[in-house]
């Protein structure tokens, strides 16, 4: 009996041991995936997908860094560029989606965010060595020798830096028309015009819609294993100590 238990422990451990790395395991989060899987509107995991495909060059494998998260009526997912440095797709209500990143991204929140710059009209981009990025109310500018995000409000700048006017489109950085986006050189990168007339739910409509499918996320099969396999082996660990005693 003894020597079965023995056997039962030392299994037990071997197990614990082999299963204790997959359940370190980093979270493998998918393109256009919120936690949970809330998302069940194939167009936004496309929108998601269309700004890796279009950006493939520099985004790091085009692997997320995090689950999509819901703003509002908007939806934000958080990605690591070629140099490990932090981006984020932004998919608003049209379906339109456009990249975030740099130094502008980094500092959004120091400008006033989203409700104070509106929302991206155009990719983040680059020109000897200052970033631009266009929004709703104006410009992001973030030059390479000081690296301070600034906002100037009431202008849009065109792919070679230089001030347009709001209303005016530039068809090399997108800015006015959600169709174009600018690579991290500034040359033109275009992708599908989405059709004006589809919406995006609300975050509380989608999530009324599959309620019933959707629960608390569940920590990772591999940490259940772990617990239940550790705690079988305290448990034998611990009959087998009382046999030993008699």
């Amino acid at each position: 009996m003894k020597k079965t238990i023995q056997i039962l422990v030392s299994a037990l451990l071997i197990s614990i041991f082999a299963v204790l790395p997959l359940s370190a395991q980093k979270t493998d989060y998918q393109i256009g995936e919120a936690e949970g899987g809330l998302l069940n509107d194939g167009k936004i995991k496309d929108a998601f997908q269309k700004a890796v495909d279009k950006f493939e060059e520099w985004m790091y494998e085009g692997v997320p860094s995090g689950y999509v998260t819901m703003e509002e009526d908007y939806y934000l997912q958080k990605y690591s560029d070629k140099n490990n440095q932090n981006a984020a797709i932004y998919v608003g209500p049209d379906y339109g989606s456009y990249v975030l990143r740099g130094p502008i991204y980094d500092q959004l929140e120091s400008i006033g965010g989203l409700k104070t710059v509106g929302r991206p009209v155009s990719d983040a981009y680059e020109v000897n060595g200052t970033w631009y990025q266009n929004f709703e109310k104006g410009y992001a500018s973030a030059a390479k020798d000081s690296g301070k995000a600034v906002f100037t409000q009431g202008v849009h700048v065109d792919s070679k830096g230089g001030t347009i006017p709001l209303n005016v489109t530039d068809n090399a950085t997108g800015t006015g028309s959600g169709s174009g986006t600018s690579g991290s050189d500034g040359s033109t990168m275009t992708t599908d015009t989405t059709d004006g007339s589809n919406t995006l739910s609300s975050p509380s409509e989608m999530i009324s819609d599959v309620v019933s499918d959707v629960e608390e996320a569940a920590p990772r099969w591999g940490m259940w294993v772990f617990i239940i396999l550790l705690l079988s082996a305290v448990g034998i660990l611990v009959i087998y100590w009382f046999l030993k005693k008699k």
